[in-house]
């Protein structure tokens, strides 16, 4: 070092070069970072169309597998026949609509038995067995282990007692 503190030539020569060098390596590690971070938004997109692909590609496998069913709709429309024979063909239209749906893992909920909250809805009450299903209105419907559609259905609540003492209708006020 000089009198002044300042460095001597080869000393500031060697802080150059080092000055240079960490500044390579700087301009280096944000090339790999921009790089990287190109990377990830390409995979970002690419599983984006993927999965919109995967989508697609359901329901359209879904749509071709109903198709037939619109065939046999279009043939019950169109028979000139008479009511017994137009019923068995809607009839069978709906056993192929089932059977497909059910191919995919469609299943009916089960409505015999006690009320289940989360598969049943109940929409009225009746006079029958606590807690039973008396009657259906709409089947509901599982597919695979989710309920997809809860069952409509009127629920049993046991006969209450009147409350002033009332007892089969007579009046016991004396």
């Amino acid at each position: 070092m000089s009198e002044e503190g300042e460095p001597c030539g080869g000393e500031e020569e060697r802080l150059r070069s080092e000055l240079e060098a960490q500044t390579a390596k700087a301009a280096e590690y944000l090339d790999l970072a921009r790089r990287i971070q190109a990377d990830f938004d390409n995979f970002r997109k690419r599983t984006l169309r993927e999965k919109e692909d995967i989508i697609r590609g359901a329901s359209d496998r879904v749509i071709a597998d109903l198709l037939p069913v619109l065939d046999d709709l279009e043939r019950a429309v169109a028979a000139k026949t008479g009511e017994d024979e137009l019923r068995k063909g809607i009839k069978q239209v709906q056993l192929n609509m089932l059977s497909l749906l059910r191919s995919y893992g469609l299943r009916e909920i089960p409505c015999e038995g006690k009320f289940d909250p989360s598969m049943h809805d109940a929409l009225c009450v009746g006079e029958g067995e606590e807690g039973k299903v008396l009657e259906l209105y709409q089947k509901g419907y599982f597919l695979g282990p989710r309920v997809i559609r809860h069952a409509k259905v009127k629920v049993g609540k046991a006969k209450e007692e009147d409350e002033g003492g009332l007892d089969n209708g007579e009046d016991n006020r004396d």
